[in-house]
């Protein structure tokens, strides 16, 4: 009887013992951070390149001033010269052929005194072909010696840097007002027409 009585006395023990817990932890995840609001990529802007010159703006009263020119008395049209559209603002506009289908336009305009001067005109003309701007010291050296009728003119011939536009001008000053003989437009025909235009313009007349 021994035996049965200490193996029940040890079931009592061990059978009374409370079964041991298990500890259980919730663990609450940290909320991710709220993303920062997208936002949208900030394109980058070109600076104004100082090459580009703005155009020239006459105020009303210069307008009403360069309308009171008259006509100048031009020579014979050149072969290969046509009429082109009509501008309030100039006193002839024509069009011009050069090889290969090339074309650029002569435009006149007149306005009074010098219309910012010598300086800023050409500058213009630069900035309009995409050359940046030139010293009054440089500009004075590229001018060209030119007559307009029997008066003493400014010519500037300018081209591009990747030579596919060009400018040739011509400046003449007259009774306080400033013409300006302006052909612009592809090389080739700016080049093709370069004597005619010079060739032309010393055979007419300014009012």
């Amino acid at each position: 009887m021994r035996p049965i009585f200490l193996l029940t006395a040890s079931l009592l023990v061990f059978g009374c013992k409370p079964a041991p817990q298990v500890a259980r932890y919730e663990v609450k995840a940290e909320p991710a951070p709220a993303a920062a609001p997208a936002t949208a990529p900030v394109s980058a802007q070109p600076a104004p390149s100082p090459a580009v010159a703005a155009p020239m703006v006459a105020p009303a009263s210069m307008k009403a001033e360069a309308a009171g020119f008259d006509a100048p008395k031009w020579a014979k049209l050149p072969a290969g010269w046509s009429v082109g559209p009509e501008n309030s603002m100039r006193k002839a506009t024509w069009i011009v052929s050069g090889p290969n289908g090339s074309k650029a336009e002569i435009a006149v305009t007149v306005f009074p005194g010098s219309v910012g001067g010598l300086t800023a005109n050409v500058n213009r003309w630069r900035g309009q072909i995409g050359l940046p701007p030139a010293s009054s010291d440089e500009i004075v050296a590229s001018a060209l010696a030119v007559k307009v009728g029997s008066l003493d003119s400014q010519r500037f011939v300018l081209t591009s840097a990747d030579g596919k536009k060009s400018v040739d001008a011509v400046m003449t000053s007259k009774d306080g007002a400033t013409w300006f003989f302006k052909m612009n437009g592809e090389t080739a025909a700016v080049e093709a027409n370069a004597a005619t235009f010079v060739a032309f313009l010393s055979a007419s007349q300014l009012p």
